[in-house]
């Protein structure tokens, strides 16, 4: 009888484990549940704890109650008969200029679908222009803003957050390092990192895995949006960087994905484009309204003309 696998959280990052783990362990019977596909259970918690209690492995990530109805982690670990919980991967060293902008419930948009430049934003806020704003993406700008330095301080954080969820990531984390870059964006970890939680949760729970690696196998399905580590910021991390973004028009083809990918200026001008019907948007994000607001600030974010 195949194996059971349940996963739950509130994430793009569940469904990715679950099919990791479904390429871990071929035999086994996967479940991957959120909000989007809490349906699978007639978005039942009584169902999915039912489920939980029978699965042979239940994998959680950190999650608030009201995302699955009235569960929480605690009530999945107290139904399962094997519990591994997982972290969300969110790390912004690598991408520290993204911010999301929320109003009445929703999202603002941007080219970069959901994600925003900070630098854009304020530059549009400021009358700038395109040549002004892409001014602003320069060394000295980055380092009065901590571009140059969230490494250790977004390290310690997301190790924190994992211990306090019941995991262990320092191991990993190591691994992830060596191999450069290992996040597509502030909260889209590359498959290699999917790959390695997927395969840690089995090892925790004495399960065997393939040796094989998902990333010589399958597409990444979290890689619709690249945002790219500024050549300043990739410098100091000892990284090569770009400034090509991937904007996520969805697809897999990739004569449409080399395409579509455009460079910083062309990025500054599709945001401007769409931020001219939003004129106020900048009053929407919290660390831009506070550059504004802040005359040390605004003397430093100066464009270089000419």
């Amino acid at each position: 009888m195949a194996r059971r696998i349940v996963v739950v959280g509130n994430n793009c990052q569940v469904a990715v484990l679950g099919g990791c783990l479904q390429f871990l362990a071929p035999d086994a019977d996967i479940a991957a549940v959120e909000p989007a596909t809490f349906s699978q259970f007639d978005a039942s918690p009584g169902r999915l704890l039912d489920a939980v209690a029978s699965a042979d492995l239940s994998v959680c990530f950190p999650f608030e109650k009201g995302a699955l109805g009235d569960l929480t982690p605690a009530r999945i670990r107290e139904a399962a008969r094997v519990y591994v919980p997982v972290p969300t991967i969110v790390f912004p060293a690598f991408h520290p200029d993204i911010v999301y902008i929320s109003h009445k419930g929703g999202q603002f948009g941007s080219p970069m679908g959901d994600y925003h430049s900070a630098l854009i934003v304020y530059g549009f806020a400021r009358g700038f222009s395109v040549d002004e704003i892409v001014s602003l993406f320069r060394a000295e700008v980055f380092a009065r803003l901590g571009y140059l330095d969230g490494w250790f301080g977004n390290r310690d954080s997301l190790l924190e957050m994992s211990r306090a969820h019941g995991c262990t990531l320092d191991r990993l984390f190591a691994g992830w390092m060596r191999r450069g870059c290992f996040m597509h964006t502030i909260n889209h970890p590359k498959l290699f990192v999917m790959d390695d939680l997927a395969r840690d949760a089995l090892s925790r729970a004495g399960l065997p895995a393939r040796n094989a690696r998902c990333e010589d196998y399958l597409p990444d399905p979290l890689s619709g949006s690249i945002w790219p580590v500024y050549p300043e910021i990739a410098t100091r991390l000892g990284l090569t960087g770009s400034t090509t973004f991937k904007p996520p028009l969805g697809g897999l083809n990739f004569l449409v994905d080399a395409g579509r990918c455009i460079e910083l200026r062309a990025m500054v001008e599709g945001s401007l484009a769409i931020y001219t019907h939003t004129p106020a948007i900048a009053r929407h994000c919290e660390r831009v309204s506070h550059w504004l607001d802040t005359a040390e600030i605004r003397e430093a974010l100066r464009p270089v003309r000419g």
